[in-house]
This record gives structure tokens, sequence and C-alpha cells, in this order.
């Protein structure tokens, strides 16, 4: 058996195994406090992170993982839902064609989205959906499934696509595949203004990210840092109060003093 072959079997398993334990949540009042202020510092984080854009410009930022179950998704739809907790227009998308799990957060089917807009089935305005909860955040689901997604994906309707929502919202969260699963996230990485890594806590392996690092950073992606989801502080080592205990999630910068 081949090293990728068991590397796949590997993600395949560790997968499987993990389906279970799957939660989806959106933030709210009724989120615990740790958790809200995790998100609330991770989105501090990444707006001093990126470069300041032009006046009307969007900021473009990409979410991706190295494996599956890493909780990619709920990372994504959660951040793009803090900053719209601060009055910015965010538009999330659902970049991961093969198998998009946004529509599950707002309870809607996938399909028509994202594939069918790029293949020109449908106009932007159609596949634009509005959350009731909030009016700041708009999401676009992944739409009917598509034989080749990375060409749709790395296409000039794309581009287009990115520069049409970066005129009129203040920030895009786009949601991609898993990198060591398919390579669907290069295609986005390049164009946007950066991208974060999703990992979890004593699930993804140090060989993983560091591979995930490598992709990102041959394509001249700018990698904005790592998010640890799922972390739980030791309580013997921690010395916060015990409304801090728990975060469930910490941003750790990736700059080349802390690779």
């Amino acid at each position: 058996m081949s090293l990728f072959k068991k590397h796949e079997d590997k993600i395949r398993n560790r997968a499987k195994n993990n389906n279970s334990h799957r939660i989806e949540y959106l933030l709210s009042d009724k989120v615990a406090f740790n958790v809200m202020e995790a998100f609330r510092n991770f989105k501090s984080s990444l707006t001093v992170s990126i470069p300041k854009k032009q006046s009307g410009e969007g900021t473009v930022i990409v979410m991706t993982s190295a494996c599956p179950e890493d909780g990619k998704t709920t990372v994504a739809v959660n951040l793009a839902l803090m900053f719209a907790f601060s009055d910015a227009k965010v538009v999330l998308v659902d970049a991961d064609i093969r198998k998009g799990r946004i529509a599950r957060f707002f309870h809607r089917k996938s399909a028509p989205g994202l594939a069918d807009y790029l293949s020109g089935q449908i106009s932007l305005e159609d596949v634009t959906h509005r959350y009731k909860e909030n009016e700041n955040l708009s999401y676009i689901t992944c739409g009917t499934h598509a034989p080749r997604p990375y060409e749709l994906l790395e296409s000039e309707e794309m581009s287009k696509f990115i520069e049409d929502l970066r005129k009129k919202y203040d920030y895009v969260i786009i949601d991609t595949p898993p990198l060591l699963v398919v390579s669907d996230a290069i295609a986005l990485a390049t164009q946007a203004d950066g991208t974060v890594i999703v990992t979890r806590y004593e699930m993804s392996y140090l060989n993983d990210i560091g591979k995930t690092l490598e992709k990102l950073t041959f394509a001249k992606a700018n990698v904005l840092g790592v998010v640890v989801n799922d972390y739980t502080v030791n309580e013997k080592l921690s010395y916060h109060s015990d409304r801090y205990k728990y975060y469930a999630y910490c941003y750790d910068s990736t700059t080349e003093d802390h690779k």
C-alpha cells in the first residue's frame, strides 16, 4: 500500500469516527460566554492582521483545514456572524461544491447556489440569502454538485464573482474543502487577502498542518494564522477565572518567528 493511500485511509477513518460528535450551532446569547469571547478575540486578531484595503473594497478571507472534521465550517460560519455583530456587511460563501454544509446551519437546501451561478444558470441575487436573525449577514450555498469543481473555482467567472462581492460587502468569508483531500482551496487562496487554517485539538496531526502550510506557501497565499478548534485548557495549568476556562477556539500566529 502506498504512503498516499495510507494517508487517504487515515483521513477517511478519522472522518467516519468523528461524524457522531459533530455539533452545528450559530453564535447567540445562548452560547457559552467563553465561546463567544474566543470568536470575538479571533475576529479582532484577523482585523489587525489583514492589510488595510482601499476605500470601497471588501476583505476576502478563505477558510480551510488539512483534513475533514476539524470544525472548519462551524468556525467559518460563526466568524462571519461575529463580523456581522459589529455592523459590518458580510457574505458567507460555501465553495465546497462537493460536500458543502453551510446550508445546514440556516436550514436551507444547498441548491441552487454557487455552482449554479458560476455555470450561468441563475443570477447572483437569486443565490444570495439573508440571515433572518441578523440582516448584516448574507450567505451563498454550494449549489448543485458539479463534475469538475476546481475548474469552476479557478474560472474567470469565479474571479469576477469575488470582485463583485468585494464591492458589495465589507467581508467575504469563503469556506473551502480540506486541502489535503482536494486542492480547491488553492484556487481561491491566491485571490484572497488572507487564508486561515482550522485545526482540531488533539485530533490534527502536526505533519498534516505542515503539509497544508507548505501547499499554501508554495501557491504564494497569505496565511494569516491557525485556529485551534475544540481546545480545552488544563485546569491545573490555568490561572484564569472559571469563566475563562475551556475556550473552544484560540488563535495562533504563523508569522516567520512563530512557525
